[in-house]
């Protein structure tokens, strides 16, 4: 349906959503190119009485990224500007870049005795471009200046409204933030509007009728039918959601499927991991806190500024997170789908782990545990993770400090003081600060992201009969149920994983083991590490306790051995 003369529409999604696609479509459509609308809809209105082509000023904001100073920034703008002007054959008259964009929309109109059509692209990009910068720091200041500058230069829009017919404006974040657009009076945002929900994207059913034959070619290549590849194709790419009701597929994620016939993590490549990850750790989040996070309903409109909003609403316009409405009509968000949750847990255990490799290996090895159905290697994964991630960044911040020539007593030391006035010991374990702070609740959100780092299908607290498990885990067809439990000292872990047997038993989670593998894992508290599990299988059950944990984590080790070498 198109604007209202005079209208100005906002359009938020996420990065590799279409976005510049949909602007370019409407450069087209305005310009009057028939040609690239044959045979849809969009043709036989151009080919009504009512369509004249307008001059279309497209705004690229991503060439004004990552500018280092205004001075930069403004000869990107008038550069920029300058290829315009040249467009139209009018000068440029530069006194400042807002200036320059006013008097550049005015003697366009003039020169061809028409109103305008105005795209902006990416009106965020200048300022996120700074806020994410692959250096990890940025200049405070610099990214105020840039966001005034720009703020500045977008309010010509309402200036020359009298000669704009149409203004379209996409971005990532959300314009409340920016502050940018509050002088338009007429702004209409169709980012969460429901007529607009499938607007970028693509629907379950346009995937099925546009990508027949590709859907065809990838079943046969993997040896699967055409049903069974659509299911695996919508658990691991559809979910996304601004309206909270419909879902669609990242477009980027699902061409590139089609192209490389392989499950891989394509949209979560293509954006700043390490940003990401820095930013989970900078805020200290775990990936389960939030899974089926609840929201007021005008979060979705209003979810605060990217570069300072709370870590929901970070997540949310950042597309990690996505929204959900249930049949009472309350919103919640969750992860879209397999790829994105398993992208950050990715990051989260890159956290974690000594290093990216070593995570990327502990999630390989345990998704062939879990598809071999091999609970004691499983044991064994879990407990070196829980191993690695609590302790290493302590020892790397000794290491630090005695590599700049401080004695080993002192590094020591400062490394064992209490925390400070912020509550956390700069020398302390990322992990171990998490783990105060959660609590138990520590060990099953690091077990969470393992588990979805490794690509299963997991829920936590699930309802089932009988209660709720700590963890319900799907791969490859086979189902566990984990129960997770804490306990101080080793005989009353040993009590604590016969305990969470019983529970899972009992209350009859996920069937208590008719199909499914069960599994009750205990943590000593005075370890931070499993010290006794208990599992059921094909009708059998086993128990490991303290020795024998210790017999598979260490083997050929003794526990004097461990001592004398410590």
């Amino acid at each position: 349906m198109l604007p209202k003369k005079g209208a100005v529409v906002f359009c938020a999604r996420p990065r590799r959503f279409g976005k510049s696609l949909t602007v370019s479509a409407l450069e087209a459509f305005y310009s009057g190119r028939r040609e690239l609308f044959k045979g849809l809809a969009a043709e036989k209105f151009m080919n009504s009485p009512e369509f004249t082509p307008k001059p279309v000023i497209r705004l690229d904001m991503n060439e004004f990224n990552n500018s280092k100073s205004l001075e930069v920034l403004e000869g990107k703008i008038r550069k920029y500007l300058t290829g315009i002007a040249k467009q139209y054959k009018v000068a440029l008259q530069w006194d400042d870049a807002a200036s320059a964009f006013s008097n550049l929309l005015k003697d366009v109109s003039q020169a061809v005795s028409q109103n305008i059509i105005l795209l902006i692209d990416e009106y965020d990009s200048p300022v996120l471009s700074l806020i994410q910068r692959s250096e990890l720091t940025y200049d405070e200041r610099l990214v105020d200046d840039i966001r005034e500058a720009v703020r500045s230069f977008y309010s010509m829009i309402k200036t020359n409204d009298g000669i704009l017919d149409f203004v379209f404006i996409t971005g990532i974040s959300k314009f409340s933030g920016m502050g940018v657009f509050s002088p338009l009076n007429n702004l209409v945002d169709i980012s969460t509007d429901p007529e607009f929900a499938a607007f970028m994207g693509l629907t379950q059913e346009e995937l099925e009728e546009n990508f027949a034959p590709h859907i065809k070619a990838t079943a046969q290549k993997m040896r699967m039918g055409e049903k069974e590849l659509l299911t695996h194709i919508r658990d691991y790419y559809d979910g996304f959601s601004f309206d909270g009701a419909t879902r669609v597929y990242n477009p980027f994620s699902a061409l590139l499927f089609f192209s490389k016939g392989a499950f891989k993590k394509y949209w979560s490549w293509s954006g700043s991991s390490t940003f990401i990850k820095k930013f989970l750790r900078d805020k200290k989040l775990t990936v389960e806190e939030f899974s089926g996070l609840r929201i007021s309903s005008d979060f979705a409109d209003s979810p605060g500024e990217i570069g300072s909003t709370p870590p929901a609403g970070f997540l949310y316009q950042a597309g990690y997170l996505t929204l959900r409405k249930d049949d009472q009509g309350s919103y919640s968000l969750d992860y879209p789908n397999f790829e994105v949750r398993a992208a950050l847990s990715a990051l989260f255990l890159d956290n974690c782990f000594a290093s990216e490799t070593q995570a990327m290996e502990a999630r390989l090895n345990l998704g062939d545990c879990l598809a071999a159905g091999d609970v004691l290697k499983m044991v064994v994964l879990f407990w070196r993770m829980y191993a690695g991630l609590t302790y290493q960044d302590h020892k790397d911040a000794i290491a630090v400090k005695m590599s700049a020539d401080v004695p080993a007593g002192m590094a020591r030391a400062e490394a064992e003081k209490p925390p400070d006035g912020t509550g956390r010991n700069p020398n302390q374990s990322y992990m171990e600060t998490m783990r105060q702070q959660l609590g138990e609740s520590f060990y099953r959100s690091v077990l969470y992201a393992f588990l979805c780092g490794a690509e299963a299908e997991v829920s936590a607290e699930k309802h089932l009969s009988g209660g709720r498990a700590d963890l319900e885990v799907k791969y490859k067809g086979l189902v566990y149920i984990i129960e997770l439990k804490t306990a101080r000292g080793s005989g009353k872990a040993m009590k604590a994983a016969r305990d969470g047997m019983t529970q899972i038993q009992t209350r009859g989670y996920g069937g208590a083991g008719e199909n499914s593998i069960l599994i009750s894992l205990a943590v000593n508290l005075e370890k931070s590490n499993i010290e006794a599990c208990v599992f059921k299988k094909n009708g059998q059950t086993a128990v490991l306790d303290s020795q024998e944990v210790f017999r598979l984590t260490h083997p050929g080790e003794t526990e004097s051995d461990q001592i004398q070498d410590s």
